[in-house]
């Protein structure tokens, strides 16, 4: 997508979608430039010690946030910007929703059981015209229904205000009356509600009184209708954007829950878009039921609509369990991928970034393999989705992140703040480096400063911290940026917003990574140190015990690799566990020897530290060499690969600096294996990056291990 396509552009294509929605569902989205990327490499050095270097454009040192009067901040650079109060206003607009329903709309199978929000089906009005002057209170209810539908009638040609004090004694009447009404005539008060302008608020007088009767009303009526009439009514309260606040989308939803099982295919879409609209699936729904009639109707539904059925689970944070589903998903989206749209796409790949296995990792590769070539047709908020698509199972494909990368670096400026921070999180986290040209970490660090970005700052003050957390654990130190993101007023913003309890570990360990390897002239804001302690008190990792009976897999690991890593160096007091990283979320092994490689132990003074003091190397004892033993989870290594993710690289690369030999037990190598094979991994691993001499040792732990495991099977049986 060229550079100059920005926001407005997406906003354009979503009014489309409404406008002339069999031509794009049927199309898919194909008016991008084609571009030729580079392949790289899966590379994982990062940026060492690296600066951003200040330009005319950055942020000077002089640089604030500071609190507007509305509770959000202005970023203030003294020398050549002056901002107002930035007001908290919704720039881009969600158009998930209208596209679902474009699509549904579209198709001659829900024809009879939705709606055009713009165009009401002109066969409910054929009353005689409004007559002014009427004493509604002596009219009957139909009379009052007419006279509705009349006004209703000459509003949708001469916008009239529903509040306005004529209404009064209309809405009045009619709100009271309403229960008199037949099912179409409530049906035809729904919509011709719809051709009214929108009020100030949902809680207006007039309109209020009118909408929560016909909420009650739809409501008490529901169970005696059958399923396309409430699926018609509902898509009325769709129409008057009501969806989220009515009972009845809520009632409909948990009645028809009960029913999934042997509902039609056109149905079971239908249902998942209303689901979607009120953010939840039932409890009772007995998800193998749901996910067996899916996998039947699967055939019979296109491409668009299994978006939409993908969106209804994904916005219900409803993940899918079975196999055979995925992989039918993942089937009949690769055989469609030239004609589906953008937004559906990235419905798809949302569910499926949330529920494919880690046993069918194969299967998301081959999509990325697949999805490459269709990369220069996609829309920015799509292209995110195939980043992220295998984050959780850390599937990592170079060519298609390649790609990505060098279009996100060429029109940064037309990215959502949003879609910055997230390209920066899947950059992080698989420890790619792309060779994308121009730098996007540049780019992006270069965004983050600009003026024109101060208003989205407000809104998601988040994204804006995250992303300069993202840059220093790749290596990236823009001290201008870190600034910002530590001064007292972001810190104020942050920790008032619920949505935000999480920033205090990222903020933590923002400033430890100063402390470790950030510049050493650094003039910038730092965390006052008693907040720092705080925070790191209330995140520190705590010290596995064998005593304790919740260990996760993570802590038995760790003590699995302690008991043998005391047997290769002589005993228990050679080796300790220590948060020697008191921001990183797991605790690592620590041991000395001497500078010929034979184990010392570890000084009383280290094993005395606070868990939230920062664990330099002692300098008590001359002669002596400090290593840390990084125990590699099933999170730490990129799918398939023996290269580190982005967290695990940077606290090696923090041990290091701080004067450790760093090496890393790799889950994949050293478990399920057998008693000899394991300690091979460790003399492996201890060979490559200790300071440890293996001379024999090998041999004398394996003995040692057998008469523990002997003497252990005596003691219990």
């Amino acid at each position: 997508m060229c550079a100059h396509r920005l926001w407005p552009t997406v906003q354009a294509l979503g009014r489309g979608l409404i406008t002339n929605r069999q031509e794009i569902i049927q199309q898919g989205v194909r008016a991008y430039n084609v571009q030729n990327f580079n392949s790289g490499y899966l590379g994982g050095q990062g940026y060492q010690q690296q600066n951003v270097v200040s330009g005319s454009d950055n942020l000077s040192w002089s640089q604030r946030v500071a609190h507007s009067t509305r509770g959000g901040f202005n970023k203030v650079v003294s020398r050549s910007l002056h901002c107002g109060n930035v007001f908290f206003v919704k720039e881009f607009q969600d158009l998930e929703n209208e596209h679902a329903h474009a699509i549904l709309r579209s198709l001659p199978a829900y024809s009879t059981t939705t709606v055009g929000k713009d165009n009401p089906d002109s066969a409910y009005y054929q009353h005689a015209a409004y007559c002014s002057g009427v004493d509604w209170e002596k009219c009957s209810a139909q009379e009052v229904a007419d006279g509705f539908i009349a006004m209703s009638q000459l509003c949708h040609h001469q916008p009239m205000d529903l509040e306005d004090a004529q209404h009064s004694s209309l809405c009045g009447e009619l709100t009271r009356k309403l229960n008199q009404l037949n099912d179409q005539q409530l049906l035809m008060i729904l919509s011709s509600l719809s051709l009214w302008p929108q009020t100030a608020a949902v809680t207006t007088p007039h309109f209020v009184g009118l909408w929560n009767r016909l909420d009650q009303v739809c409501t008490q009526r529901m169970k005696k209708w059958d399923m396309s009439q409430m699926f018609l009514v509902a898509d009325h309260w769709y129409a008057l954007k009501l969806s989220k606040m009515s009972v009845y989308n809520v009632q409909m939803t948990r009645l028809l829950g009960r029913r999934v099982g042997s509902m039609e295919p056109t149905q079971l879409v239908q249902y998942l878009f209303y689901a979607n609209l009120s953010r939840k699936l039932e409890p009772f729904i007995v998800m193998r039921e749901l996910e067996k009639r899916l996998v039947e109707v699967l055939e019979h539904v296109s491409i668009e609509e299994l978006g939409v059925i993908a969106m209804g689970f994904f916005k219900t944070q409803t993940f899918l369990k079975s196999e055979k589903l995925i992989e039918a998903i993942i089937d009949k989206t690769q055989e469609n991928l030239e004609f589906v749209s953008d937004a559906s796409l990235c419905a798809i790949l949302k569910i499926l970034r949330k529920s494919v296995p880690g046993t069918r990792w194969k299967a998301l590769h081959n999509l990325l393999d697949v999805l490459e070539p269709q990369l220069p047709r996609l829309n920015h908020m799509c292209l995110l989705q195939v980043a992220l698509v295998g984050n959780n199972l850390l599937v990592f494909h170079s060519g298609v992140i390649n790609a990505i990368a060098q279009r996100f670096a060429s029109e940064v400026k037309s990215l959502r703040l949003k879609d910055i921070e997230r390209i920066t999180f899947a950059l992080m986290l698989y420890n790619y480096i792309p060779p994308s040209c121009p730098d996007i970490f540049v780019k992006i660090a270069e965004e983050l400063r600009q003026k024109e970005r101060i208003s989205e700052i407000n809104m998601y003050p988040k994204c804006f911290v995250s992303c300069v957390v993202y840059l220093v654990n790749v290596g990236l130190f823009a001290p201008d940026l870190i600034s910002a993101s530590l001064q007292p007023s972001m810190l104020n913003l942050l920790s008032k917003t619920t949505h935000y309890s999480d920033m205090g570990r990222e903020v933590n360990e923002l400033d430890w990574a100063l402390q470790i390897e950030g510049p050493a002239a650094y003039p910038g804001y730092r965390l006052d140190p008693e907040h720092r302690i705080e925070l790191t008190k209330k995140y520190v990792a705590r010290i596995p015990s064998r005593s304790a009976r919740d260990l996760t897999h993570q802590e038995k690991l760790i003590l699995e690799v302690q008991e043998k890593l005391a047997a290769i160096l002589g005993g228990t007091d050679f080796i300790a566990i220590s948060n020697v990283l008191p921001h990183i979320q797991t605790p690592d092994l620590v041991f000395c020897t001497s500078n010929e490689g034979e184990p010392v132990e570890l000084p009383s003074e280290y094993l005395n530290l606070e868990p939230t003091a920062l664990k330099y190397p002692s300098l008590s004892k001359e002669g002596v060499q400090w290593n840390a033993v990084i125990i590699g989870g099933r999170n730490s290594f990129i799918r398939n690969t023996n290269h580190l993710q982005g967290n695990v690289q940077m606290k090696k690369r923090q041990l290091t600096s701080l004067g450790y030999h760093v090496c890393v037990v790799p889950h994949m190598e050293y478990t399920r294996k057998s008693l000899r094979a394991k300690l091979a991994c460790l003399e492996r691993v201890l060979s490559d990056g200790s300071s440890l001499a293996i001379d024999s040792r090998m041999e004398t732990a394996l003995v040692s291990l057998k008469g523990q495991a002997i003497q252990q099977e005596e003691m219990y049986g």
